[in-house]
């Protein structure tokens, strides 16, 4: 949908001359189902973007649409500025506990999930036995097997090579604004609709996987009462609108749900690719010339009204008082 043709004269005798202007064209959703997330970065400055240039091409994106959570993973350098210790130690935990909650089936399957999109481990793998501290013992040897072969234990994926992001898409309300990704060219800037943000932080898996462990090695008199499964947690939260009423939303649905939907996974494509590139090119709107131009469907006043504060009618009442005498 184009916009109007430009008309705006130029001043250079203005204190604030404007420089540039620009016709504006708004595309409709993508035609074919695809969807435009836009994911923030907060904690990672923009010069130091995950990409290949950086020698951080991501590895894995992967979407649960329904709960709208989102993760990506992205390498970490095994042999720069790194506790080996702790990487054979947290990589082993992570290798095993995915292997346990694949086995099971919870979790969403696909290697297993951990933090919300695991449910917080609720109605997971119930402690076994037990065996203490020939457990601890026999991990303990292990991980000094992947230290004398760091390398091959890198490759058996036995050593924590990738740090996991995550986040969950911004609810979207009735007076939620609509955001847009805009591309400039030749004097036009074309606005595509965006249909989910997502802020992106790190997720902590290795640690869940971790303490996940440590409760399934401790015996069964320790971890607590038999049968001590998932208990339903109902939140109070309050809905903005008319009257502004308290409800109640079940947790525990919730989490459920995260637990049960599956992972998809995504192939990452990197922003200097041509793949990339061609994509880009579809952020244009084609045939520009035979658009529809925007027609407002409000006057000025109208408009006004709509962005802003409450009418005072008694304040209104004086002026028009003021304007008759």
């Amino acid at each position: 949908m184009g916009s109007t043709e430009r008309d705006t004269v130029i001043d250079d005798n203005e204190d604030d001359p404007i420089q540039a202007s620009y016709d504006v064209y708004i595309k409709p959703q993508w035609e074919d189902g695809r969807q435009l997330y836009i994911l923030q970065f907060p904690n990672r400055p923009s010069r130091e973007d995950y990409s290949s240039t950086n020698s951080s091409l991501p590895i894995e994106l992967r979407l649960k649409p329904k709960a709208g959570l989102v993760e990506l993973d992205v390498p970490l350098d095994p042999w720069t500025n790194y506790d080996r210790t702790k990487g054979v130690q947290w990589g082993e935990a992570m290798r095993k506990s995915n292997a346990a909650k694949s086995n099971t089936g919870t979790a969403g399957g696909q290697g297993g999930s951990h933090g919300l999109a695991g449910g917080f481990g609720i109605g997971g793998v119930a402690p076994g036995p037990g065996r203490g501290r020939q457990v601890q013992e026999d991990s303990l040897a292990v991980q000094q097997e992947i230290l004398d072969d760091f390398s091959g234990g890198i490759t058996q994926q036995r050593v924590l090579t990738k740090q996991t992001l995550g986040g969950q898409v911004v609810p979207k309300e009735s007076a939620s604004p609509n955001y847009f990704i805009g591309a400039f060219r030749k004097g036009q800037l074309h606005l595509s609709p965006v249909d989910e943000i997502v802020q992106m932080r790190p997720q902590f898996h290795h640690i869940d996987a971790t303490a996940e462990l440590d409760r399934l090695a401790r015996p069964r008199a320790e971890a607590g009462p038999a049968g001590a499964g998932a208990r339903a947690i109902h939140m109070t939260v309050k809905t903005t609108g008319e009257g502004e009423e308290d409800g109640q939303d079940s947790m525990a649905e919730r989490i459920k749900n995260a637990q049960e939907e599956k992972w998809q996974k995504m192939r990452y494509i990197d922003d200097n690719s041509d793949a990339a590139w061609e994509t880009f090119e579809e952020l244009f709107a084609q045939d520009t010339e035979n658009l529809p131009k925007l027609e407002s469907g409000i006057d000025d006043a109208t408009y006004l009204d709509t962005i802003s504060a409450p009418r005072d009618e008694a304040r209104l009442s004086r002026a028009k008082l003021v304007e008759n005498e």
